[in-house]
């Protein structure tokens, strides 16, 4: 049996015991398995056979279908993604046209009021040791590390060969040639699928539709980029686009070249260094406050620095987090290895620290909290950002701000001998599980057959335009839409502010409409195939300028078709890494000391304190062994190329 950990074994046994008990009085068959407490409203009995002919593969639209007239289910979810706390349970909207739709066709809703995540302060493991300690199972467990202790612990049912009989769409959409997707540690467990994987990263969609458009469908790049406010980046290189002049390029060529991108020559970490320091001798200031050309800490944790920036300046740039200051696969000695160990990262944590002494780095931003930082962010009052924080162009617009910032990408010749370049492979977006203590055996080929729909051609598109029968579109000779609304088209088609989307259950792509996304929102994949987007002929729009500004839709960057080495990616086959994953605070903190460091001599000492918390929170030579023992079976199939 896999451990549970002994809190929430302790609490499953006890649970157990209790259920045992309880047993006698109320099965009154006698019977073991699963409750059969899927919640079920008008008729009771089971679907006829033949409402549970799967959906068929080549429905259009979902008014095509007939409606359905069995049980109606209302599923309790389970979404175990992180430490959650942001579920909207409690959707503004709630009788729309595509909640209704889905329910017409497969007799399932989502119960929202008592669906739940890990509650904002607690991972899976807790949050599963407390479901234990009640006996009080959802319906469906979506995405988490959780599976092995729950197949283990006999809660989910095996869905192998239900998937090809109930799933028809799914499977055909999804096909299984795709083992980056069907063989995640997540999905299976000895050979047998206990997750459906019900959706996928749209970095799939290449692969299994070649015709489409790679401008439309980028896969990431490369070279990394940051964030500069214009007006600064100007003085220091005049030739350098500012934002208004990039939109107005996009709004005459509708796209961009190599050249157009690459306008400003940072070809070094040198070169990036030096910028800052020429940013602080301009001494710009944002009314009578210092602007900072730089900062190292943003309330969060150090991915940003540490993963996005520095794996640009050190030549291995890793959007997806492949050459991370954790785990990496280093080319020079065919093994993983941590990044935090390595001299490369030490020189450029001692920089940084530098840059902090210097004053070119923002000290108030090292004890600012995020939204206090975020606050100076977006007005103005840092000249440089990174990684996932975007500065908000259009908070800067309604504050009357002359300037605006504008991506700068890094030319840092790539280290193709000590770096991979993961191919983007495909994943799996969304996995679902069915408890057997919730769900009747009776009721999954209908489960699977809701799943289904969502996967299909018809379910897919329900999201975008709603159905046929509702009226939103008209439909083209090629079978292309059009929106009959233009306040909608804005919405959908140009991320326009509104809430007819919200009224329609329509998804949002700006995810301006959070309480669909995080709740209910279960899908082929996030912008597919019929996306308002990228499906419709629409008009170019200064707004999508920063879209198509992009190295990624320009050329195809070189990469490695394997795996990512990410050490999150193995917590479920190691357990040590999964201990020392949930450890990560105390690492993290031991890491952001060293910056603050007054001298050389307090550096040391800081790193090396650093060190050793690192080796006492577990994350030792020993664990990076394991997980490299692990990497090699998990990408068996493409170890030939690390190696070669």
């Amino acid at each position: 049996m896999r451990t549970w950990g002994k809190t929430s074994l302790a609490l499953l046994t006890g649970a157990l015991a209790l259920t045992a008990l309880a047993g006698c009085t109320d099965n009154n068959k006698g019977e073991s398995g699963n409750n059969g407490n899927t919640s079920a409203d008008a008729s009771p009995g089971a679907a006829s056979t033949a409402e549970l002919q799967p959906i068929p593969t080549d429905i259009k639209d979902s008014s095509d279908l007939p409606a359905w007239t069995g049980k109606q289910l209302n599923l309790k979810i389970w979404l175990d993604h992180g430490t959650g706390g942001t579920y909207a349970g409690a959707r503004k909207y709630k009788d729309d046209p595509v909640t209704n739709e889905i329910a017409r066709v497969t007799g399932v809703k989502i119960d929202l009021d008592n669906s739940f995540d890990n509650g904002g302060n607690s991972t899976g493991a807790v949050k599963m040791g407390m479901l234990a300690a009640t006996n009080n199972w959802p319906d469906l467990i979506l995405d988490g590390d959780e599976m092995n202790s729950l197949v283990d612990n006999g809660k989910l049912y095996d869905l192998t060969d239900l998937l090809p009989q109930y799933a028809p769409n799914l499977m055909k959409k999804i096909p299984q040639t795709l083992s980056t997707v069907w063989d995640m540690p997540n999905v299976k467990q000895d050979g047998k699928v206990f997750m459906a994987p019900v959706s996928i990263y749209e970095n799939a969609l290449p692969e299994l539709y070649p015709d489409l458009d790679p401008a439309d469908y980028p896969l990431p790049h490369s070279m990394g980029y940051i964030y500069v406010r214009d007006d600064i980046l100007k003085k220091l290189y005049p030739q350098a686009k500012t934002e208004q002049e990039i939109q107005d390029l996009y709004m005459q060529k509708g796209k961009f070249t190599k050249e157009d991108i690459l306008d400003v020559p940072i070809h070094s970490t040198e070169d990036f260094i030096s910028f800052l320091y020429n940013i602080q001798k301009l001494g710009i200031k944002e009314g009578n406050q210092e602007v900072s050309p730089f900062f190292v800490y943003s309330g969060q944790d150090n991915w940003n620095l540490m993963t996005m920036l520095f794996s640009s300046l050190y030549g291995g740039s890793s959007p997806g987090g492949d050459n991370s200051y954790f785990t990496y696969w280093d080319k020079t000695t065919d093994h993983l290895e941590w990044g935090f160990k390595q001299p490369y990262f030490k020189d450029l944590v001692k920089q940084m620290n530098q840059l902090l002494r210097d004053g070119v780095a923002s000290k108030e931003a090292m004890v600012d909290p995020y939204n206090v930082f975020q606050q100076k962010l977006n007005n103005g009052l840092y000249a440089v950002s990174y990684g996932f924080l975007a500065p908000d162009n259009h908070a800067l617009a309604a504050a009357g701000k002359p300037y605006r910032y504008r991506k700068v990408f890094l030319d840092i010749p790539r280290n193709d001998d000590k770096f991979i370049f993961a191919s983007a492979l495909p994943g799996a977006r969304t996995r679902v599980g069915i408890f057997k203590d919730a769900v009747a055996e009776e009721d999954l080929p209908q489960v699977l057959r809701w799943l289904d729909f969502l996967s299909s051609d018809a379910g897919e598109k329900l999201w975008f335009w709603g159905p046929r029968s509702t009226g939103l579109f008209d439909e083209k000779e090629d079978g292309t839409r059009v929106y009959k609304d233009k306040a909608l088209e804005a919405q959908m088609v140009y991320n326009k502010q509104g809430t007819l989307a919200q009224q329609y259950g329509l998804e949002l792509s700006n995810g301006s409409n959070d309480d669909r996304t995080m709740s209910d929102y279960i899908s082929f994949t996030g912008r597919g195939r019929f996306y308002p987007g990228t499906w419709y002929d629409k008009q170019r729009s200064p707004d999508e300028a920063d879209t198509y500004f992009d190295m990624g839709r320009v050329e195809r960057a070189p990469s490695t078709d394997t795996l990512k080495p990410n050490i999150y990616s193995f917590t479920s086959q190691v357990p040590e890494a999964d201990k020392a994953w949930k450890a990560r605070q105390a690492f993290e903190d031991a890491l952001t000391k060293v910056l603050v460091a007054k001298d050389d001599n307090q550096f040391e000492k800081l790193f090396n304190d650093f060190l050793a918390t690192a080796e006492k929170n577990g994350y030792t030579d020993e664990l990076k062994d394991k997980i490299d023992a692990a990497f090699r079976e998990a990408n068996k199939n493409y170890m030939d190329n690390l190696l070669k």
